[in-house]
């Protein structure tokens, strides 16, 4: 055992790092995989400062140019280290380091540099040296200011200085015009520079939990950007943001602003946060381009009325307005057709008592649709000689919202005249869920315009074959709870198809229509009696993000499934089989998918 060296530990507590110790953190075998691949990873080394050998890592010492001659042999191909990649990526994260030396300068070939997590308050000058940089991540340090020459980085396309106690910005950052992301969260900016504007190609810019008051009119000229977040700022106005086409998402919640903003143009939103903010109404006009807006969050606010064209939010799934001053719950929120959460808690609702909004978005919904449906059938029997009371919508409603909502109703059939005139009305979503049709009548095939089909909760025992042929643009199918036990092939024609919902049916297999649709994301198949899982036409769904097979006769799942790496989600409890065992299936799904990769035999 004496004999044994033991090797010392340079992250003790009570030894103090010296330089030497830095140094010898690039090791030989290092710094030859670094000139192999480019690449240079000294992350979470306990570094207070850079070795020595990182700056000139490409440069042969006299002992190697000595020994080359040696080495030339082809049995040595394997360190054949002289054939050697310039530097392009250094990452030196998670480490103690003050200062990066201004030798930085010699990596002209660096296009990736980490430097997140260190105690760095500047940068050199040098680092604008560095031109054919694309990625810098400088977040989490105490990073004061940037030195003038930052903003000579003109290659630059992902920028993060998060979580750092940046002040000012140069205009000079307009000149960064190949930024595609920027994070600039968690620092002390107060304002923005007018040149932001010529950032044109940012997708994502994140300026949360700063201090800005107001953002500078050209930053409407970002016409590519996604993603954009400014939430926890001291925000009290804002220019239009109609010009941001292109926006999914725009986080403004924890502001101070006074008015609704104008998104008027705005048409791929997605999800839009407004709570925490002094907002007195909803302008319903701002929402008219909306159309695909799925969340929209506004609790803790001033609003007193939720006007009723939010009905023209058909795609939307979650709505929240708790905390605010409104007293009525208007019944167009029950014709929502996506509407999955919706909350409403701390106001004074004086139509729902407020035991049934304790009970959550289920009851408040079921609720409001109960009292719509008798209202109608009260009307129907007050009114019967009259011709103008009806339970269907007009055309000119369903013009306006993309819309045939008849959920809830009864039906056992369509009325023709309902029909043309949704053909009329270019519909994009028909719900007819919770009715008692039995079968789809052919008249419904007019209607070639719908991307979204809800049938959810009827008796149907089959489904038409020109489901596939007519509805040809169909990206969602909700057929959950009915008595199907197959599909018609057309449905594999769907070419746009993403979502299908099989759910609580009669399916023994996953219909085989349902593998020839290769844009499909979302298969729901729980509480149904599948008894297989036929990997090899699971293959074909290069697109499947979501699989739930929950509540079959599963009896065996084969290993194979784990190859189906492109899955975010699987869901296969209550099913018969022994393995995996339920604490397996408690994992997340990466995790399921190793354990099922880990049982193929090799």
């Amino acid at each position: 055992m004496s004999g044994i060296k033991k090797k010392s530990n340079h992250l003790a507590v009570f030894k103090q790092r010296t330089k030497n110790d830095d140094n010898a953190e690039l090791s030989k075998s290092i710094i030859i995989r670094a000139r192999k691949t480019g690449q240079l990873n000294l992350s979470s080394k306990g570094l207070s400062t850079v070795p020595d050998k990182v700056w000139n890592i490409n440069d042969l010492t006299e002992e190697e140019l000595r020994n080359l001659h040696f080495e030339l042999d082809y049995e040595h191909k394997e360190e054949r280290w002289w054939e050697q990649e310039p530097l392009r990526v250094l990452d030196l994260s998670s480490n103690s380091l003050t200062v990066i030396d201004d030798k930085i300068r010699f990596l002209t070939e660096l296009n990736n540099l980490n430097l997140h997590n260190n105690l760095l308050e500047e940068l050199p000058s040098e680092i604008g040296s560095l031109h054919k940089l694309k990625v810098l991540n400088i977040s989490d340090n105490k990073l004061e200011n940037l030195p003038p020459q930052f903003y000579m980085l003109e290659e630059l396309c992902e920028l993060y200085i998060k979580n750092n106690h940046i002040s000012i910005l140069d205009s000079k950052i307009g000149n960064l015009i190949m930024l595609t992301c920027m994070d600039l969260s968690y620092n002390n900016l107060s304002k923005l520079p007018i040149g932001m504007g010529y950032l044109v190609r940012l997708i994502t810019l994140n300026l949360s939990h700063n201090m800005i008051k107001e953002l500078p009119p050209d930053i409407t000229n970002m016409r590519s950007l996604k993603i954009f977040d400014v939430s926890f700022n001291q925000l009290e106005i804002l220019p239009p943001l109609g010009e941001l086409r292109k926006a999914e998402k725009i986080m403004l919640q924890s502001n101070n602003l006074k008015k609704f903003p104008n998104i008027s143009g705005c048409s791929a939103l997605t999800v839009l946060h407004l709570d925490n903010n002094n907002i007195p109404e909803i302008d319903s006009q701002c929402l008219e381009t909306a159309g695909y807006l799925k969340k929209l969050t506004l609790q803790n606010n001033k609003i007193e009325v939720i006007p009723e064209e939010t009905i023209k939010l058909i795609n939307l799934e979650v709505l929240d307005l708790s905390h605010n001053n409104i007293s009525l719950v208007p019944f167009c929120i029950g014709i929502l057709p996506n509407l999955k959460q919706f909350a409403i808690k701390g106001n004074n609702i004086k139509n729902i008592r407020a035991d049934i909004i304790q009970c959550g978005t289920p009851r408040i919904l079921t609720h409001i649709r109960q009292i719509t449906d008798s209202t109608n059938i009260n009307t129907r029997g007050l009114l019967q000689s009259s011709t103008n009371v009806s339970i269907y919508p007009d055309k000119y409603m369903m013009k306006n919202t993309k819309l045939l909502s008849l959920a809830g109703q009864n039906l056992l059939d369509l009325p023709e005249e309902v029909l043309e005139n949704a053909i009329e009305a270019s519909i994009t979503t028909i719900d007819l869920s919770r009715n008692k049709l039995s079968e789809l009548s052919d008249k419904m095939s007019i209607v070639t315009t719908v991307i979204d089909l809800k049938l959810t909760s009827n008796h149907l025992t089959h489904l038409p074959e020109w489901i596939g042929e007519k509805y040809k643009y169909l990206q969602v199918l909700d057929i959950s709870k009915n008595y199907l036990k197959s599909l018609p092939l057309s449905i594999s024609h769907l070419r746009y198809l993403q979502h299908v919902d099989l759910s609580f049916n009669r399916f023994t297999d996953i219909p085989e229509a349902i593998y020839d649709v290769v844009s499909l994301e979302s298969l729901i198949a729980n509480d149904n009696v599948i008894a297989t899982i036929d990997v090899s036409s699971l293959e074909k769904l290069k697109k499947l993000a979501i699989l739930n097979l929950a509540n079959n006769n599963i009896a065996h799942v084969p290993p194979e499934l784990g190859n189906l790496k492109n899955l975010r989600n699987i869901s296969l409890s209550g099913n018969c089989f022994k393995y995996p065992r339920q604490a397996i299936l408690m994992k997340d799904t990466e995790y399921i998918l190793s354990y099922l990769r880990n049982l193929i035999p090799q």
